[in-house]
This record gives C-alpha cells, structure tokens and sequence, in this order.
C-alpha cells in the first residue's frame, strides 16, 4: 500500500516536473530578451525610421509656416451635396457613363448638372486647395475608430470631380477638363503625408480616377501643345510621390504599436495580460517581416511582386500551423496586392504619358506615330517599360486613335483586352486607349 502510494506520488513529481520545464521553454519562447528589442528599435530610430505614433507623427509634420491645403480639403468635404437623383448620376449614383462618342441621355444630363449646379462651392475650394503644393490632415494615429483621414470624402470628391471632367469633355471644354483632372491628382497628393499601406490605395485609387478621365478627354477633344506638356508635367509630378517603401516604413509603426501595446485592442483582464506575454514574441517577427517587406520593395518591379507572393505564403503558413506568435501574425499588414496595385499605377502612369506624348507628335505631324521610338527624344526621353516584364510598353494603332497597354503580373500578353471584355476569371491587360 505504501508502496504504490509512493509510486503515485513520484509519478505526479514527474508530471509537475516535466510541466514546470515546459512552461519555462515556453517563456523562454515568448519572452525573447527586449533589451534585443530595444536595440533594433533604436537602430531604426537612429537611421530616422519612425517607429511609435508619437515619432510618426513628428515624422509626416509640415515644417512651421508650412502653407496647408488640408483646412480648404476639409471645407470642400464638408460642402459636399450628394446627389438628389442617384439613380441617373455616373460615378456618384447608379448611372452607367454612355460610351465613347455617345452623349448624355436627357435624365443623366440633367442629374449630371444637377448635382453639380449643387456641388459648386465644393468645387472651387477642391480647386482653391489644389493651388496649395502641401498638405497634412492631422490625423491622431492613437484613434484608431475616429482619427482615420477623411478617406470616403476623398474618394467621393474624387469621383464628383471626375463627373465634372466628363460633362466637360461631353461639352467640348477641354480647358475645363484639363483644371479638372489636374485637381483629382492633387486630391490624390493630398494623402501624401498620411501614412500606411491604406493611405497609399486609396492616393492610388484617386490617380486612376484622373487617369481614366484623360483617357476619356484625349478620346474626345484636341488639348493644345501647352496643355498637353503641363498636364504631362503634373502627372509625372504625382509620379514621383508614389513611394511603396515609404509606405511600408510607416506601416510599419501601426504594427509595432499593435504587437507592443496589445492591451489597447483587447478587453482588460488575464486575457490582455497574456497578450502582453506573447508581444515581446510578436514585435521580433513583426520587425523580421517589415525589413523583409521593405527590402522586397525596393526590387524591381518583377522580382518585387513574387518576393511578396513568397512572404505573404510564408504569413498563410504561420496561420495554417497554429503558430504560437498569433498576435504578431494578426498585426502583419498584407503587402502583396497592394504591392501589385503600386506596379499596375506606375504603368498607367507611364501609359499616360506616352498617350501626351503621342498627342504632342500628332499635333506637329498630323498622324500618331508608327512606333513609339519616333517620339524619343523631341517627346519623350526614352520609351517607357512595362513594369510587369521589362519591356517595353506595347503599343498598336487603331482606326481610329491607338491602344497603349501593359500585360499585367500574369506576364500573359493578351494583346490589349481590357478586364470589361472577358468573362470573370479570364486573363486580361492594362490599356490605355485613345479612340480619336
């Protein structure tokens, strides 16, 4: 009897042993030493990385005196009318926009010019803000429900301003149109300073608003030589603020914040508690996966888009295999659509352009160009590449105008076709075509 009470006890001695040395591994796991941390962030810091909301925001303020378009922005938001009649608006409503070389229905133009006849005042200050090369909205980055920018009153400013550039070039106002379009790519460059991948989609989101505008406005009026090397200039002027990287570096900051302080977006209690266990874990990987993320974007475009491919498997993995580090895989920002997004931007950029450039020569030689080496260099400085293979940007003429396209990440070249020509799930390009 005795025994086999020993014999119990000495089984439980090894149960609570073996518990004892799996807890301390587990610790030993998780609590990965953060004086290691500490190190890493003051590297970051030292290199002038932001890595907190505080240095965030010190790191996207306007210098003292700074003129700020964001005050007139937020007017403009604010003066916005929706439209009365939806049902018959294009872009802000249901209404479908009539095809190339058909005019407005009598409903949709008079719902068009309804809603603008409204929008008036919200209108002049978009254009009034758009004069003002700077602008930084305030965003407070520690609210994180109510400190977000004004992303839909951006987006809805945008798509008002495109139904400007529409009536206009419906009117045959290609002046107007011009001043249209180059405020929806100010409105986009409005977010320049707002950090984060979701920032960065929607200034994109803005810019093929303005683009599909000018493909829309070459298709139907002649824009004069001067006009056409401004709105050239503008666009590569929005060009050059398209940084993925920067906006990954400033993602960045919403992830350590997330994994450092994880008991601000759980309940208080020992589940909070556990999660400030499991973030010293978390924030190690989050660095590991943002310097991988950073490098990737700084690749060509290419090999950018399948490193990206690669990292985020290696996030679905991690989720997959019940990794014990949840918290900090939760705070990993997706980065490879909006990695593809960015790509897709600069060849419509660069398509853009070339279509300018292709108007300028037409204007001097009365036809579009057989190949896109003669604009080089009295045009263009040399033919741009497409950023999915490397080549250059395919080029075709039409009867009438020309198409300019890019094969997209799939490296299929489909000869142009647009995703509104194919069935869902088929293959399709990037055009950009000018039916003039």
């Amino acid at each position: 009897m005795r025994q086999g009470r020993q014999h119990i006890i000495e089984k439980w001695e090894v149960v609570v042993a073996a518990a004892v040395v799996l807890a301390v591994l587990i610790v030993s796991y998780i609590a990965l030493p953060r004086h290691r941390l500490n190190q890493r962030l003051d590297v970051l810091r030292a290199a002038g990385y932001p890595t907190s909301f505080a240095e965030l925001a010190q790191y996207n303020r306007l210098a003292d005196g700074t003129p700020n378009a964001a005050p007139v922005y937020e007017q403009a938001f604010a003066a916005f009318v929706p439209p009365v009649d939806e049902v018959n608006v294009p872009f802000l409503g249901n209404a479908k926009l009539p095809a190339r070389g058909a005019v407005f229905s009598e409903p949709v133009a008079k719902a068009a010019w309804q809603c603008l006849t409204a929008n008036q005042n919200c209108l002049s200050l978009l254009h009034e803000a758009a004069g003002i090369e700077d602008c930084r909205y305030g965003w407070d980055y520690t609210d994180l429900v109510n400190g977000v920018p004004p992303w839909e009153s951006v987006k809805r400013c945008a798509r008002l301003l495109r139904l400007r550039t529409a009536v206009d070039v419906y009117a045959g106002d290609s002046a107007s149109a011009l001043t249209h379009i180059k405020d929806q790519l100010q409105l986009g460059r409005s977010l320049c300073r707002e950090p984060g991948v979701v920032n960065y989609l929607f200034r994109i989101a803005c810019y093929g608003i303005a683009l599909e505008g000018l493909e829309q406005t070459l298709s139907a009026v002649a824009l004069s030589d001067p006009q056409l090397m401004s709105l050239s200039e503008t666009i590569s002027s929005a060009k050059a603020t398209l940084d993925f990287v920067q906006a990954v570096v400033t993602e960045r900051c919403f992830m350590i914040e997330l994994v450092r302080y994880p008991a601000r977006h759980s309940p208080p209690g020992p589940a909070g508690g556990f999660l400030q266990l499991l973030s010293d874990r978390g924030l190690a990987d989050v660095l590991d996966y943002a310097s991988a993320s950073i490098e990737a974007a700084k690749l060509p475009s290419a090999q950018r888009l399948a490193k990206f491919r690669q990292i985020a498997d290696r996030v679905d993995e991690r989720f997959s295999s019940l990794h014990l580090d949840l918290l900090g895989t939760a705070a990993m920002t997706p980065m490879d659509r909006a990695a593809g997004l960015d790509v897709r931007m600069w060849a419509q950029s660069d398509m853009a352009r070339t279509a300018l450039a292709i108007e300028r020569y037409r204007l001097a030689a009365g036809n579009v160009p057989e190949r896109l080496e003669e604009l080089v260099p009295q045009y263009l400085k040399e033919v741009p590449v497409d950023p999915f293979d490397s080549q250059a940007i395919r080029y075709k003429r039409a009867d009438p105008g020309y198409q300019l396209y890019s094969i997209l990440e799939d490296g299929q070249d489909n000869d142009g076709t647009a995703k509104t020509e194919v069935n869902s799930g088929e293959p399709y390009d990037l055009p950009f075509q000018v039916t003039r």
